[in-house]
């Protein structure tokens, strides 16, 4: 909407643009009649900044209303791969919450410049709509009423924020990973089995007396009917003094989930370990930890 169009439009129909504004609309027009293309930017608003979701729908602009959320949506969607992509990257991010805070800052500073150039648009369709009437057009009354509306301001974005909650909670839980490569590792009980490939710590310390270790270990193909056979080997100047040996069978995924010893058996004490893992007579791989003492 040229600065021009606008004002033949605010001269010939300004009971329509001022019905259609309703509250403040001295603010809009003067806004809109400054600016030399009021449909792309016309100042700064303070309202639409500051309650970006309550003022699109105080405004009845329920579709930018929903956008809001819908971005804060994909956020989440997008925070679920933050994990992988730190991982695959190698960099960490030091305040995990930033990029949420980030992008509620950027939707509120983008309704704030463009917030009256929005309303802009939703007036001149509107008044158009009063000029050309189209014959046999059914109109929502939530969609098709002009001014303003204090309650949908408070109900518009509490409704949407109960349609999206649910599943934006839900992305913040989930994590996406890619898998687990071939490998074995060693965990405490205590803490769980990792879910994804940036919980496996290489070479592990844990604390005597605090938790039964755990080996976890992913093949490539699924096992099915092979044994596990798993090894414990204490090191001590490159000395390799075998300490437990077990076997375990009847696994229906390529993943091997299973306890070893407890971390106050007598046969575990201060020092490095190895662990070997066979699948059938095959050795498919090893993994180092260190136990310590209770006190470090």
């Amino acid at each position: 909407m040229s600065k021009k169009l606008f004002t033949r439009i605010l001269s010939k129909q300004k009971e329509d643009v001022v019905s259609t504004i309703g509250k403040n609309h001295t603010y809009y027009v003067n806004q809109w009649t400054k600016a030399t293309a009021p449909t792309r930017f016309s100042g700064w608003n303070w309202a639409s900044f500051l309650a970006a979701p309550f003022w699109f729908s105080y405004r009845r602009m329920y579709g930018w209303m929903s956008l809001y959320f819908l971005v804060i949506l994909l956020y989440a969607l997008g925070d679920a791969f933050l994990p992988f992509l730190q991982y695959a990257t190698e960099i960490t991010l030091p305040y995990p919450w930033a990029g949420f805070i980030g992008t509620i800052f950027t939707l509120h500073i983008l309704t704030g410049l463009f917030g009256n150039a929005l309303f802009a648009k939703k007036v001149e369709k509107k008044v158009q709509k009063y000029q050309v009437p189209k014959p046999g057009y059914a109109q929502v009354p939530l969609f098709s009423q002009a001014g303003v509306s204090f309650l949908s301001a408070l109900l518009g974005p509490l409704i949407v924020a109960m349609f999206i909650i649910y599943p934006f909670i839900q992305l913040l839980e989930w994590e996406y990973s890619p898998g687990f490569p071939k490998g074995a590792f060693v965990y405490l009980d205590e803490e769980g089995a990792p879910h994804a490939p940036w919980d496996i710590e290489e070479n592990p310390s844990h604390r005597l007396f605090s938790s039964r270790l755990m080996l976890f270990y992913e093949n490539i193909d699924p096992i099915e009917n092979e044994t596990v056979y798993v090894e414990i080997f204490h090191i001590d100047d490159n000395n390799r003094e075998k300490i437990y040996e077990k076997s375990h069978s009847f696994f229906r995924s390529s993943s091997v989930n299973v306890a070893l010893l407890d971390t106050g058996d007598p046969n575990l004490s201060t020092g490095e370990y190895e662990i070997d893992v066979y699948v059938g007579d095959q050795k498919q791989d090893s993994a180092k930890f260190t136990m310590v003492s209770p006190q470090s």
